[in-house]
């Protein structure tokens, strides 16, 4: 398999280089004598207003000063895989045990080439795009097998059926020398008959750094952020909290591997008990925990700053560059704190656990089938923790809160760690229409608006939960030829002639086919549908310090759109 991607991203902005030069009266670029003289001899003059008086002298200065750049981002990706399986490697009383085994081969190539004026930094308060040429090859073997030990037709009570499963996978990434090997294996237990299921797997896994996470480019991101201190070689002490920290998030050639521990258990019921009359139900828990270590994060904010303030981390006075690789505050050119620079790196752990439940209930009757299907899930846990600081428990919190940071990413979108979430489904089909309504339920959250003020207490706000309910009609437009009962002298498609009772041959059968209406609409769908019926309201999120969510709800789990109706229209030829 071979894939190719190509980015081409074109931008218009403005040239501060440029722009610095339009400003200054005494750049040659206004000196009749010099070889870069643009023209004119005025300056650019900021004071007008540009969109109901332009002044006429800024107009060739504000093309000179536009920025117009086009960027090419490309990868390819190219795999050869070999996978070999049999059902029956041989058998046993209960039946053939399976086996797969297989391997690949992959090569990848990640290019970034920036245009000029982002290669030098030019565009405004944006920073340097290196150009990037960088790829990794990797190789794995995999094996797997089904091994079963009682079935329907070797059983003894209270095991009807029972199989195991075991599995394992190795790979070998050839850029940075790293490799893994992890196991998996696996349970599915019936006691009595097929109406319960008893079912868990255990496995360890292993997550690559992407190719920008090693490579770039450079992000710049936001967070809360608060400084207590004093700029390199300044005596003034500075107190600065915001909730839209400038992250300079860099990559990290050297990270390796992440890697996690899975369970989950659980059950399946599908009771006999019910008379058919009366439908079929279907219960399912099933019981998860993962764990990961060696995450890739940025380093907080906070604890960037804690480290600049004991002397671990370097502070970086603009123009100076903070270092290619490496943890820095930023200041500004008057020293004033305006940042810090985080790259990836490895060593953040998290741990979650929770529930996922389901029902399902189907019945047929005389006016069509009605199917009922619930699912929720539920969070019990989820810990998190920055490499060398302490654990914190955000189940049922905001992701925006100090202490994350850029953890998680973009934390001014809004969201958060749901303990209760899911939705439930009423779904009726009768002959070609299909309608269903569906209820979504996301729980609600704490958000921390300030950290622990004198008197030892924190703001906090509750965002509440909300409950949308969606519903959809379909109707499939579904013709058949007719089919002629008997044949049809003249009419009839048959291949035998049809004779009279004077054994007369009558004229070749006629063509028989359906209008061309029904042609053009045969196996369509027309669909009519309306998300968030009631019109309910995002629920309102302020964000750090009650001004750090750029868009007072939410972003990263509900949109603005409201009531929305669309119709939809589906042909199969």
């Amino acid at each position: 398999m071979y894939s190719q991607i190509q980015q081409i991203s074109q931008i218009q902005d403005v040239n501060n280089v440029r722009f610095e030069q339009i400003l200054n009266a005494n750049d040659p670029l206004f000196n009749p004598a010099s070889a870069t003289f643009i023209g004119q001899t005025t300056p650019y003059n900021p004071f007008g207003d540009p969109l109901r008086v332009p002044i006429a002298t800024n107009a060739p200065l504000i093309d000179f000063a536009t920025l117009k750049s086009k960027d090419l981002f490309t990868m390819k990706l190219a795999t050869l895989d070999l996978n070999i399986y049999t059902t029956d490697l041989f058998d046993l009383p209960a039946g053939g045990v399976g086996l797969a085994v297989g391997g690949s081969f992959t090569r990848q190539s990640y290019n970034i080439d920036p245009d000029d004026q982002h290669r030098l930094g030019e565009e405004l308060g944006v920073g340097i795009t290196p150009p990037v040429k960088a790829g990794r090859k990797e190789m794995a073997f995999y094996g797997e097998t089904l091994i079963p030990i009682f079935s329907p037709k070797f059983n003894i009570p209270g095991f009807y059926s029972l199989e195991f499963t075991a599995g394992a996978r190795y790979e070998q990434w050839f850029n940075n020398d790293t490799n893994a090997l992890v196991p998996k294996v696996g349970v599915r237990w019936q006691p009595f008959d097929e109406q319960l299921t008893i079912r868990s797997t255990w496995g360890e896994g292993f997550l690559e750094p992407s190719m920008n996470q090693l490579y770039g480019p450079t992000v710049f991101g936001l967070a809360p952020a608060h400084f207590v201190g004093f700029a390199p070689g300044s005596t003034t002490k500075q107190d600065v909290s915001n909730p839209e920290t400038t992250i300079v998030e860099t990559p990290n050639i050297n990270l390796s591997p992440e890697h996690d521990r899975t369970w989950t258990g659980g059950i399946v019921y599908t009771p006999k008990w019910i008379p058919s009359k009366w439908g079929t139900a279907t219960l399912s828990v099933d019981l998860w925990d993962v764990e990961r270590t060696g995450v890739i994060v940025f380093l907080s904010p906070q604890q960037i700053i804690s480290g600049y303030n004991a002397g671990i981390v370097p502070g970086v006075v603009s123009p100076a560059k903070p270092p290619a690789t490496g943890a820095a505050v930023l200041f500004d050119p008057a020293g004033s704190f305006n940042g810090v620079q985080s790259p990836f790196t490895n060593g953040g752990r998290e741990n979650a656990r929770g529930v996922d439940l389901g029902l399902q209930y189907a019945i047929e009757t005389g006016y069509g089938t009605f199917t009922w299907l619930t699912r929720v899930s539920y969070l019990d846990q989820f810990v998190f923790q920055f490499p060398g600081q302490r654990a914190y428990q955000v189940a049922g919190r905001a992701n925006n809160d100090w202490f994350e940071g850029s953890f998680f990413g973009q934390t001014t979108g809004g969201d958060a760690w749901y303990k209760w979430k899911g939705l439930t489904n009423l779904d009726w089909t009768w002959h070609n229409i299909d309608f269903n309504v569906t209820v979504h339920l996301l729980d609600g959250f704490w958000e921390l608006l300030d950290g622990v003020k004198p008197d030892g207490f924190f703001k906090q706000h509750y965002v509440h939960p909300t409950w949308f309910t969606d519903a959809q009609l379909s109707y499939s437009l579904i013709f058949t030829p007719p089919v002629e009962a008997a044949p049809v002298p003249g009419y009839s498609k048959d291949s035998k002639q049809v004779l009279s009772g004077k054994e007369k041959e009558v004229p070749p059968a006629a063509v028989y086919s359906m209008p061309c209406w029904k042609n053009i609409l045969n196996n369509s769908t027309i669909t009519v549908g309306v998300n968030d019926i009631l019109g309910e309201d995002q629920p309102h999120e302020l964000g750090q310090e009650a001004v750090g969510n750029s868009q007072g709800y939410p972003g990263s789990s509900y949109d603005n759109l409201g009531r929305f109706v669309y119709v939809r229209l589906i042909k199969k030829f």
